[in-house]
């Protein structure tokens, strides 16, 4: 009875966080964390591709989180199934705007401005950007 009871309520958070890629975020990484590495410099592997922030080794999205502070995530484990944490590397070196910072939990996550960086779990395809304005807290990070 238990077992079915959790099964419900996962469900019912995908279900309420419009999470349509289940397999690609349960899949072989449950953790709600892509593990981006960084260039050799170990510097936050980023560019800017049609007018937003992204990541250079998928060009995937990248967001910030209204409810967070400087340098700390208020995105827990259920967030991060939703809204996966840009991770970098123990040895991450900060260059201009981007700097690692170290979780909670112990892991190291890209900032920008001291804005820690997520990807949105339904955004599938390069140029991707549902989760901007997202509950009006999520936003897409525009470049020039």
């Amino acid at each position: 009875m238990k077992h079915i009871f959790l099964l419900s309520a996962f469900s019912g958070v995908l279900a309420l966080s419009g999470c349509s890629t289940l397999n690609n975020m349960v899949g072989n990484d449950d953790s709600g964390m892509h593990d981006v590495q960084a260039t050799n410099k170990n510097t936050a592997p980023v560019m800017s591709k049609n007018g937003m922030l992204v990541d250079t080794s998928n060009h995937m999205t990248l967001y910030t989180f209204d409810k967070d502070s400087m340098n700390r995530s208020e995105c827990g484990s259920a967030c991060m199934l939703v809204w996966p944490a840009f991770m970098a590397p123990s040895d991450a070196k900060a260059s201009g705007q981007f700097a690692a910072f170290q979780r909670e939990d112990g892991k190291y996550q890209w900032a920008m401005n001291g804005k820690p960086l997520y990807f949105y779990a339904n955004d599938v395809n390069v140029g991707d950007k549902d989760g901007d304005n997202k509950l009006g807290v999520w936003h897409i990070i525009r470049t020039k």
